[in-house]
């Protein structure tokens, strides 16, 4: 068993295998993409229902080498990317009707988010934003604050001069959240400076520089911050790693050398034996 479990860990490892799970994992986003549009009369809807059977199938393939390989299959299920796989597979089996194919479609384009595995470089990324959901929620308390209170200023000084983005409290938010991607903002402005010549711009620009400037600003900050420490973590990880190979390494070699002069030992015990 223990052979069996190493050669099918050999295979899982190895660059090919891998390499040929990105093809398919391309392939599946690809086919996805073209059965958007694809009606049940088409000539191509069996095929492309076929070719889902057959990435379905690799997949789940897929999924019993890598638990296979495992020293223990449990521990396959510890790791959060494993976890996702096995998922994103299991979802694909849920029988959906035929008003649930939206959501059929969208379980299927999900699973080009296995990619994550196949490029351990991406990692980094997700680790940081997932570490950083917890700050970045504070932060995001903190502008909704600012855009709560700049809208019901917004509405209370322009809401009679420009109806159309600050008629409401509703208008007025929404209206500030198109000006935080810094999107037509100025001809948001006009108005308001036709009626306020120095509260206007003041408003105005106070805010792009509050919220975008600022606060968006340390939304990046956090999410930088935690992909850096995920990246020191893995590059951690992987020079203790290639230092317990070299160890390793260093431990086999004086094992050698040590069954040699052994072997050594014994031949001139036999001659000497032989001598006397």
């Amino acid at each position: 068993m223990n052979k069996f479990r190493s050669e099918i860990k050999s295979i899982v490892d190895s660059n090919y295998f891998n390499y040929f799970i990105i093809l398919i994992i391309l392939f599946s986003a690809i086919l996805v993409g073209f059965s958007v549009d694809l009606s049940p009369s088409s000539p191509y809807f069996n095929l492309v229902n076929f070719l889902e059977l057959i990435i379905l199938t690799i997949f789940c393939i897929e999924l019993v080498m890598r638990i296979i390989a495992e020293e223990k299959p449990h521990s396959f299920f510890l790791d959060a990317f494993n976890l996702f796989d096995f998922l994103i597979v299991a979802l694909c089996f849920i029988p959906f009707q035929s008003k649930a194919v939206y959501v059929l479609r969208l379980v299927r384009v999900l699973r080009t988010f296995r990619l994550f595995r196949a490029f351990p470089n991406l990692r980094p990324v997700v680790s940081g934003i997932i570490k950083s959901l917890s700050s970045v929620l504070f932060v995001a308390i903190l502008l909704f604050i600012i855009i709560y209170i700049y809208a019901v200023l917004g509405v209370s000084l322009f809401g009679s001069v420009d109806p159309i983005h600050f008629g409401s409290l509703w208008k007025g938010l929404f209206t500030l959240f198109q000006i935080l991607t810094l999107e037509n903002w100025n001809t948001i402005m006009l108005s308001a400076n036709s009626a306020y010549p120095l509260g206007g711009p003041l408003y105005f620009v106070s805010f792009i520089i509050i919220g975008t400037m600022i606060i968006m600003n340390l939304f990046l900050g956090i999410i930088v911050g935690n992909m850096g420490k995920a990246i020191d973590k893995i590059t951690g990880n992987e020079e203790m790693k290639d230092y317990l190979d070299e160890d390793a390494k260093r431990e086999e070699k004086l094992d050698q050398r040590l069954k040699a002069i052994e072997k050594q030992l014994i031949l001139l015990a036999r001659k000497e034996r032989r001598k006397k």
